[in-house]
């Protein structure tokens, strides 16, 4: 009895410093990871911005067929789109990954609102990720919804 009591004093203590040391970590490398995500954020905006940097570029989130994909969207005055980025995804690999790749994001570029934004239609979905390729459409979709009736 008094052994496996020493046994749960001595975890307790391992338990508390271990705690005590992941708590100091985390307050200090808090403002880093905050500071380098507004940094990355930035830099996506001038990605997906017109040279001129006129426009606006709205983050939208939907859901593909692994799960949320992240999107960044560019939009320039004349409320066509501008660029494309993908900042998360969990979609497979090989397949649904795919909407990263700069081919099938250049599709949209200079697209409106009132074009139609199909998969399979105006836009080539991606072979064997129909999902995540039509995920991507109604994201850019809902984008320029946004921009348009300026909830942004």
């Amino acid at each position: 009895m008094i052994n496996s009591l020493k046994m749960g004093l001595i975890l307790a203590v391992f338990c508390v410093i271990a705690a005590s040391g992941l708590a100091y970590v985390y307050q200090f490398t808090q403002p880093r990871i905050e500071s380098n995500a507004r940094l990355t954020m930035e830099n996506s905006k001038k990605e997906v911005l017109p040279a001129s940097g006129k426009g606006r570029a709205l983050a939208v989130t939907v859901r593909g067929y692994g799960g949320e994909i992240e999107l960044l969207v560019g939009i320039d005055q004349q409320e066509r789109i501008s660029g494309l980025k993908v900042l998360s995804h969990k979609e497979t690999p090989g397949l649904g990954a795919n909407i990263v790749r700069p081919d099938f994001l250049g599709q949209f570029k200079g697209k409106k609102r009132t074009d139609p934004l199909e998969a399979k239609k105006d836009i080539d979905a991606i072979s064997g990720a129909t999902i995540s390729s039509r995920a991507v459409c109604n994201g850019v979709k809902d984008a320029l919804e946004r921009f348009q009736s300026g909830n942004n």
